[in-house]
């Protein structure tokens, strides 16, 4: 049994390939901490996988420990969320007892100390509406259920490769934080939340609200290097997991201003 004690535990833009490559094992171990600690809520913001179909008998199969370690959470007391991300399809046809499954890619909570999140993989907060309209083709009904008849193995390799060039290109990218920011907060003051929390950026901001109300807003960085993101006694922190160690190490979500990126 493990000491470790959370209101919030999120993770985003792992890119598993298989449940049992590294990023794969330590999720898996974090997983289990998670179950046999006391944890409220344990939410992915998407793109967990760098691929996957929900609905398809190949990557249910491909990603079965998962499911197994979200229901041994799940069936521990605390609540689980996924959010769709752009990666991924047909999540909710896992069909993973006790997991919420939130297509859509947003949703909201409000823990028992009465913070409340707003929440959303991201790429629709700050996107072009060429990129909208795109993915609202290619998540159809009609599209994903085609890909189901198509082999597993070729459906991966396929995306997956189409995946690692666009990555390819992202140092010849300019991350525009100041508007990424900005589609953020006012996505957040739209409702009453005190939080917002996103991914799909992989940049890990920590920022005050712009309002100057109680909150921030708060991204999960990718699983370049493993993170998560932890709510805890009233404050946000950076769980790191490594494969040797025994328990939860958090480290203080410092703030990353977007006037100090290039």
């Amino acid at each position: 049994m493990t000491d470790f004690n959370a209101s919030l535990v999120v993770a985003s833009d792992i890119h598993l390939h298989s449940a049992y490559d590294e990023k794969g094992r330590l999720l898996l171990k974090a997983l289990r901490q998670v179950a046999e600690g006391n944890v409220e809520y344990f939410v992915f913001l998407g793109d967990i996988f760098d691929f996957c179909l929900g609905s398809h008998p190949y990557f249910q199969r491909r990603f079965e420990a998962i499911g197994a370690a979200l229901e041994a959470v799940a069936a521990s007391g605390t609540r689980v969320i996924y959010l769709e991300g752009n990666h991924e399809f047909r999540i909710k046809d896992f069909g993973w007892e006790g997991v919420e499954f939130y297509p859509s890619g947003e949703a909201e909570l409000e823990i028992s100390t009465g913070e409340r999140f707003k929440m959303a993989h991201g790429d629709m907060i700050y996107s072009h509406e060429r990129y909208k309209k795109f993915r609202k083709v290619v998540k159809s009904q009609w599209l994903t259920g085609a890909a189901r008849l198509v082999p597993g193995p070729l459906m991966n390799w396929l995306a997956t490769r189409g995946a690692h060039i666009s990555r390819s290109q992202d140092e010849y990218r300019t991350i525009n934080h100041d508007a990424i920011l900005g589609a953020v907060y006012s996505w957040l003051e739209t409702t009453a939340h005190d939080y917002g929390l996103f991914g799909h950026f992989h940049v890990p901001y920590a920022e005050s609200r712009r309002d100057g109300r109680k909150g921030g807003v708060f991204s999960v960085d990718c699983w370049d290097k493993p993170n998560f993101l932890v709510f805890r006694e009233g404050a946000f922190h950076r769980w790191l997991p490594q494969e040797a160690s025994k328990r939860p190490q958090l480290m203080p979500a410092k703030p990353l201003l977007a006037g100090n990126q290039g």
